[in-house]
Order: C-alpha cells, then structure tokens, then sequence
C-alpha cells in the first residue's frame, strides 16, 4: 500500500481542526452576537469564525512538532488535554503578538512603539475574554483529539456519525 504524501496529510489534518474550531467558534461568536445585539452593535461570526478556526489549525499544527508538546504523549489522557492546551495558548499568544507587532511596523511605526502598542492589546481587558474563549476551545478541542486518537480515526467517526441499528 502506498504512503499518503506528508504534505496531504498535514492538509487533511488541518482541515479536520479547522472544522473542529469553526463549530467551536461558531457557538462562541453567536452567543457574543446576540449579547452585542442588545447594543446594536454589527458582528460577522461565519468570517470571524472561519479566519479564526485556519488560524489556531495552523498553531496548532505548528506546535504539534516541538518536543515540549511530543513529552506530554506518555502523560494521563486529563494531563495531556491540559498541558497540551496550555502550549496551543502559548502559541496562540505569540501568534498574536507577532501579528500585531508586523501591522505596528507596517503602519509606520518604530519598533519600540510598535511593542508598546502590541503589549498593550495583548493585556487590555477587551482581549482577556477572547483569550479565556480561546483557551476553552484549545480544552475541548484536545479532549476530542485525545478520544480520536485512542480509539482511532474510524470509530471516532463512527461513534458520533454512525447510525446505531
């Protein structure tokens, strides 16, 4: 049989991940809808959603690979969803950073303002509850990654797509 190619299986991985944060997102972004609503405040959840979920699929993917995160394989499935989520939100907080500081530098301004400006976002109190949302979509996301990969790729499918006859 011949082997699946590295990089359509880093696709089809992605893509399962992104799905799996999209629905997450999707859920997250409408009850934030609905609470805006009251205020009349405009909000696009499926584009927020769907650039959000390819984002964290690619975070994820990315830090799939260090070392820190292979460690926590041989660790209890409870410890591993933590630890495993902790490292995805370290990767997301840098993602962020790094994000905010090239539109910083693209705007025209200096480095250290640049880092000034960034920092400010990442600890300004409008962008805590994104990240406790993020963090709760890195849970439960690991859970079902967990799950998927103890009792494998088909009876994860079959266990919640399956018909029971």
């Amino acid at each position: 049989m011949k082997k699946e190619p590295l990089w359509k299986r880093e696709l089809k991985e992605m893509l399962i991940i992104a799905c799996i944060f999209f629905v997450i997102f999707v859920l997250l972004l409408l009850l934030k809808k609905s609470l805006l609503n009251d205020y009349k405040v405009d909000f696009y959840v499926i584009t927020t959603a769907l650039v959000g979920s390819l984002i964290l699929a690619k975070v994820i993917l990315i830090f799939d690979m260090l070392p820190v995160t292979k460690k926590t394989d041989h660790m209890a499935n409870i410890y591993r969803v933590f630890f495993r989520s902790i490292i995805y939100f370290l990767g997301y907080v840098i993602f962020t950073f790094l994000e905010h500081l090239i539109k910083g530098l693209i705007a025209g301004d200096t480095f250290s303002v640049a880092i000034d400006s960034t920092v400010r976002h990442l600890i300004s109190s409008t962008a805590v509850p994104g990240y406790i949302g993020v963090f709760i979509a890195f849970l439960i996301f690991n859970a079902f990654w967990v799950i998927r990969r103890t009792i494998g790729p088909a009876a994860f499918y079959d266990m919640f797509f399956k018909s029971k006859s």
